[in-house]
């Protein structure tokens, strides 16, 4: 195919030759080199068909991929500029600093044979795993990055093993390579074992173990591990699993491990005259299962490459307890690009959501400390302990999330449930609340109502007010109580309103005013309230008199005097009404006490605009916080293979325009696009309104 000439553009892409001879030092790759990408779904290998810089997207150097499997985008095409040829979807424009070479990854050294992923033969596409299904995990071409690693230990230390040995060694991985994944409780203590000479069948009893016991870490057979020995630190690939007799406690599995490098004491992999796994002399080592973890070599070095496809920004595990932002101050420090969360697949519904959550509150912070019951499901700590170390903990000390982080939540989530696409798809902040307090952590439902039914969120259903040109959430949130003739049991600690639209598209009301305090009091069930007209505790509710002696619920209660007087006159005489319920304690002090008014305090709203979210947040509580607003995907470094850019700006006009004042300007001003973009936003596109009670969030 002819290439078409767009040299003289300043935006035509500039290969490897004409970059360089600028004085540009060119790249850590070469022109042909085999390369691993490490997407979501795992590492994909392809082989390096140009290099080059592209104006239009930035001034880092971009590789020409051709790919095994077909996870690109095209043919190689890039705006109408043949930058190489691949077939269709074979193709993709990456990043240099996003690839690794593959015999880097593979941990292969330049002496090394090609491994079966270093060559010429193409990948299989994956393809979903059943449940039980066994699989050859060292062999299969698209095996995890740590078995990939330990395919390539075994076949190096198959090399210094004599030919006899290498015999027995190729037989014993063919054999334990079709173990399942294992896990084991952890377990003390590390013992070295005497050598023998004598070769020995080894315990059948030890074999099935290996094959059906259970693993901590996701150890197995071929696991590439890390073991102290002596104080210091030796690696090495797991050959066996099982247990050892005259152990004292021979229920504990135990792992003979093949280091690299010989050491004192050690074995060629026998026992106490029994052979369980071959090896050169001096490298074979048994040890508790429990005392092995993976080579810290690889797993940091895979970190940091997966970081460099986020853009280089450090997140690490923080553990412990980590207060939210408060002051000020704080949000100071959380404003500015790189800030909150990073999006990543269509993950703002659950960023915006999580930065609402928990980057400013502690409403919720009982999902991160309540321990584990027999109730709960197996991963029910492992879900915990990844929002509160990978996301909640980094974004309040450190200010940022990382998308991988993130991504590890949404896998177990996906795992965990019914709902399919988490990691990939477009879904709405209540499927990721309902997943998440219902089914995995299984909180207790913040909303108790009269009917018996519980709940996490409220759905306001109203009928469209003709008459009511600008509502506020306040306003609805009565009608709609109004409407259903439900009531609430008790305060709630949180309260999360939905605003009435359908889907994400059709909205009831063009704009909607968030109430920064919402009024709960008549809508509780047995707690006092006061008449509307003569300000004294209430006995008797009418809700025919909806707005007719003030505005919202609170102009349906009655004292019995006022009753009586009111629905005198013709128009209110065949109204219907109901006695309400005085808490006796209350009772006894009406003549002296006025009924107070229960508030709940607005703290975060999620917006929607186009399929995409984005959340309001309050920093800290009182009247006086100050607001910020957060998205996910504010910006992006580099084009189909590049990274969101997430951002928090301050909002310290959001009081203005949920003012009186600010209200009454709205009333005056009719086209949406001459309001600045935030209040644009926050007014017009509310899809859910977070508010907390100030009085029950010292007890979560």
């Amino acid at each position: 195919m002819s290439r078409k000439n767009v040299a003289n553009s300043s935006l035509s892409p500039i290969p490897l030759k004409e970059a360089i001879s600028d004085g540009c030092p060119p790249p850590h790759l070469n022109l042909r080199d085999r390369v691993v990408w490490l997407s979501d779904n795992g590492p994909e290998f392809g082989y390096v068909k140009w290099l080059g810089k592209l104006p239009d997207v930035g001034n880092d150097w971009m590789a020409g991929i051709h790919f095994d499997n077909s996870v690109g985008s095209g043919t190689g095409l890039y705006n109408d500029v043949q930058l190489f040829e691949a077939p269709m979807n074979h193709a993709s424009l990456v990043p240099v600093i996003g690839l690794i070479k593959a015999e880097d990854y593979l941990c292969s050294n330049t002496n090394a044979s090609p491994s079966a992923n270093s060559g010429d033969t193409p990948q299989k596409p994956r393809r979903a795993r059943k449940k039980d299904e066994k699989c050859d995990e060292l062999c299969h071409p698209n095996a995890s990055p740590e078995s990939k690693l330990a395919d390539n230990y075994v076949n190096k230390f198959k090399d210094s093993l004599s030919p006899s040995d290498r015999a027995k060694s190729a037989s014993a991985t063919f054999s334990s390579s079709t173990s399942l994944p294992l896990t084991v409780p952890a377990i003390g203590g590390v013992q070295k074992y005497a050598s023998r000479e004598e070769d020995a069948a080894a315990d059948s009893k030890s074999s099935t173990l290996s094959l059906n016991g259970s693993l901590s870490q996701d150890l197995e057979i071929g696991s590439v591990v890390e073991v102290i020995i002596d104080s210091v630190p030796r690696y090495g690939v797991i050959r066996w699993i099982g247990t050892l007799p005259y152990q004292g406690d021979e229920k504990k599995l135990v792992a003979g491990i093949e280091l690299e490098e010989e050491c004192t004491g050690c074995t060629d992999g026998t026992w106490n005259g029994k052979r369980y796994f071959s090896c050169a002399p001096k490298r074979g080592y048994f040890v508790r299962l429990s005392q092995c973890k993976k080579d810290s070599r690889f797993v940091s070095a895979l970190d940091r490459r997966r970081s460099l496809l986020f853009g280089s920004i450090d997140c690490p595990t923080i553990t412990g307890d980590v207060p939210p932002l408060s002051s000020s101050e704080d949000l100071q420090a959380l404003c500015g690009k790189n800030r909150g969360i990073q999006g990543h697949h269509n993950s703002c519904y659950l960023d915006a959501t999580l930065f609402a959550m928990f980057s400013c509150t502690t409403i919720f912070e009982s999902l991160l400390h309540r321990p584990p019951s027999p109730e709960d499901i197996p991963e029910y700590s492992e879900v915990q302990r990844v929002l509160k170390e990978e996301i909640v903990n980094p974004l309040r000390a450190n200010l940022y999330v990382r998308a991988d982080r993130v991504m590890q939540l949404r896998t177990l989530l996906e795992k965990l449930s019914s709902v399919r696409g988490l990691t990939s798809e477009e879904k709405d902040p209540e499927e990721f609340l309902n997943l998440i307090l219902n089914e995995i952590l299984k909180a207790e439902p913040y909303l108790k109502l009269s009917s018996g039914l519980e709940s996490f969120f409220y759905q306001l259903f109203v009928e469209k007010d003709e008459k009511l040109i600008l509502p506020t959430v306040q306003q609805l949130f009565d009608q709609s109580f109004l409407a259903s003739d439900i009531k609430l049991r008790e305060v709630p600690p949180c309260l999360l309103i939905q605003m009435p639209r359908f889907g994400r598209q059709f909205k009831m009301y063009p704009r909607i005013i968030p109430s920064l305090y919402l009024d709960i009091t008549d809508v509780l069930d047995n707690s006092p309230r006061q008449c509307s007209i003569c300000g004294q505790v209430a006995e008797f509710e009418c809700k025919e008199c909806f707005g007719q002696f003030g505005e919202g619920l609170d102009s349906t209660a009655f004292c019995h005097k006022c009753l009586d007087k009111s629905h005198a006159h013709k128009k209110r005489s065949k109204h219907k009404t109901t006695k309400l319920s005085i808490p006796p304690e209350f009772s006894m002090l009406k003549e002296h006490t006025s009924v107070q008014r229960i508030y709940m305090e607005l703290f975060a709203v999620l917006c929607i605009e186009t399929s995409h979210y984005v959340s309001f947040v309050k920093c800290g509580s009182g009247p006086d916080a100050p607001w910020c607003f957060f998205d996910s995907m504010a910006d992006r470094k580099g084009e189909q293979n590049g990274y969101n850019i997430p951002e928090v700006v301050s909002f310290p006009d959001l009081r203005w325009w949920l003012s009186d004042e600010g209200t009454q300007f709205l009333l005056t001003t009719k086209d949406d696009k001459v309001l600045p973009e935030m209040a644009r936003r926050l007014l017009c596109d509310a899809y859910m309104c977070f508010y907390q009670s100030p009085d029950m969030m010292m007890y979560r």
